[in-house]
């Protein structure tokens, strides 16, 4: 029997933005559309999985099918470790909470490739972390991306179970922003209904209209129990207070509000460097020292890659593509000495705090590379890891942020048509080939093949990421003899990723021999020529055959950079 409480509840609540989106998502599942869930682990992908979960369970109740799927970006190591907690945490709530009701829940977690993980794009040197004035396309290789090809992935495995074609639903909110809203009118979103997506996907936006008041009265009454939900949201709550520095959410959520990051994430990466400063993991350390301390090596790191963005003497001039038969000497990304000096920090920090920050495949990764881009002797990365495992410790020093300066550009060195022109000798082998190897190619060895340039490479392609048991297995078993071996590789130093070949570590991929001989080639031709590793930025002047204006007082910008104490002398 409902008391007279309980029933002006009901009443109430049959108007509200809770019943409205309640009513379009019940009929996308009667119409036979599986349900899917942009879930982040913040308030309103919360509010969005529960309000889901209540509509497969009301279908389910009428007698009807539901099929609902959670889907999640995990960007990996660089989240906020609370965060990643958060919603593991929360995924197992829901899981729980789907077995007890009897619905069909699919959780599908999508991630980056190894290549564009945060360790080996930003360590192993494929490019410099997102600035705040630079491109920030970590958004898209971290999660869109990946999101895309998983949803998609669900689609097909949905179609061929029968399933209309599911319906992917985002908690976007209307009163987000004045830019979020001009978004939304641009996509045409709608609340109530179905809408289609540029990519042709079906979409329903049932929070569209809800306004930040609405959602933390929802989060407050399933709190309270007077809406059945898959969690208590304590932790949610919890996240929000400490990384917004009030013990009121909404004001500790207003508050971060005015920080959020550039990925519009009120947490966003602990190793965010799009922001000047990041104010939520630095609230959240200081608002518990106790219980979020743990934290600090992670904040050091963060701080000391955004200071030092415009440190010149940390990057790498040497340019990587011919131009009218010259190289640009120029500040690119970093240099050789800046990764090993990242690698050390963030091994130091991984062990320091348990937080995984560069796995085993990782790790593989980084030093094939530095081998492949000869930017450091063979299996320098796993010297790194074995200094770091016996016990030595690196921590980033506290730097006042450098000015900003122009990128600095110094000039051209001819080197030819392609990397291989000096060359005359066919018995000189160079690129994607490893004569030793190949004379087992009755055996174990490798064939050859011919590409459409007419160059002759080892046919190798097919796999992709390397994987992360056989990494270990090669540290465990490999890595000293290889570091203990030094001697033998010293004369090329892209023997380090031939030798990750032999061992099956890696393969190029399909249709990459090209590119990877291409690579090879260049940094041969670098060791030939001593332009490979670290160089110094006064050799290379020296060996400038064309030199850009003003070049004097780039040099001496340059110097006093390396050395302030001249440069307050010559001002």
């Amino acid at each position: 029997m409902h008391t007279l409480a309980t029933v002006s509840l009901q009443a109430l609540r049959a108007q509200t933005p809770e019943a409205q989106a309640l009513q379009a998502m019940t009929a996308a599942l009667r119409a036979g559309h599986p349900l899917a869930v942009a879930y982040s682990g913040g308030k309103d992908s919360s509010v969005l999985a529960n309000l889901a979960l209540a509509a497969a369970c009301q279908v389910l109740a009428e007698g009807g099918r539901a099929v609902l799927a959670v889907t999640h970006a995990d960007v990996g190591a660089v989240e906020n470790p609370e965060i990643r907690a958060l919603v593991r945490g929360e995924l197992a709530c829901m899981r729980r909470f789907a077995a007890a009701k009897g619905l069909d829940l699919r959780v599908r977690i999508a991630r980056p490739a190894l290549s564009e993980s945060f360790a080996v794009r930003v360590i192993g040197g494929r490019a410099l972390p997102a600035f705040p004035d630079s491109r920030r396309d970590c958004t898209s290789s971290w999660k869109r991306e990946p999101s895309e090809r998983e949803l998609r992935r669900l689609a097909r495995d949905l179609v061929r179970e029968g399933w209309r074609e599911p319906v992917l639903m985002t908690g976007v909110r209307r009163d987000e922003s004045t830019v979020r809203a001009g978004s939304i009118a641009r996509r045409g979103e709608t609340a109530g209904c179905l809408w289609q997506d540029q990519e042709g996907r079906l979409r329903l936006s049932p929070l569209l209209d809800w306004t930040v008041d609405d959602v933390w009265s929802y989060l407050g009454l399933c709190r309270q129990g007077a809406i059945e939900a898959y969690s208590s949201f304590d932790e949610v709550l919890r996240v929000y207070q400490d990384a917004g520095g009030s013990s009121c959410v909404v004001v500790a959520d207003a508050e971060m509000e005015r920080h959020a990051k550039p990925c519009a994430s009120r947490f966003g990466c602990w190793a965010c460097t799009a922001v000047r400063e990041d104010r939520s993991l630095r609230q959240m350390i200081d608002s518990d020292p106790a219980r979020y301390g743990y934290l600090r090596p992670l904040a050091a790191l963060r701080d000391f890659i955004a200071h030092s963005q415009y440190d010149w003497n940390r990057r790498q001039f040497i340019g990587r593509t011919i131009r009218n038969g010259f190289i640009t000497i120029a500040a690119d990304t970093y240099a050789p000495s800046m990764l090993a000096e990242l690698l050390r920090y963030a091994l130091s920090a991984q062990k320091a705090t348990g937080i995984e920050i560069v796995s085993a495949a990782q790790l593989i990764a980084i030093d094939v590379r530095w081998s492949l881009y000869a930017l450091a002797e063979p299996f320098a990365a796993l010297r790194i890891w074995r200094e770091v495992e016996q016990g030595a410790s690196w921590t980033p020093p506290s730097l006042a942020p450098v000015p900003k300066t122009e990128v600095p550009r110094y000039g051209l060195i001819h080197v030819g048509g392609d990397w291989d022109d000096e060359i005359q000798s066919d018995l000189v082998v160079t690129g994607l080939r490893d004569t030793g190897w190949e004379m087992f190619s009755e055996s174990c060895g490798p064939k050859l093949r011919t590409l459409r340039n007419g160059r002759t490479v080892m046919d190798i392609e097919g796999m992709g990421d390397i994987d992360e048991e056989a990494a270990w297995t090669f540290l465990d078993f490999e890595a000293d003899r290889m570091l203990d071996d030094r001697p033998s590789f010293e004369d090329d130093w892209t023997a380090g990723y031939r030798t990750y070949l032999r061992y099956g570590l890696i393969e190029p991929g399909k249709g990459a021999s090209r590119h990877i001989d291409s690579i090879l080639r260049r940094s041969q031709w670098r060791q030939r020529h001593g332009l490979h590793g670290q160089q110094e930025l006064a050799a290379l002047r020296g060996r400038l055959t064309v030199r850009f204006e003003r070049q004097g007082d780039l040099f001496e910008d340059a110097a006093d950079v390396a050395n302030p104490a001249r440069g307050m002398a010559h001002a």
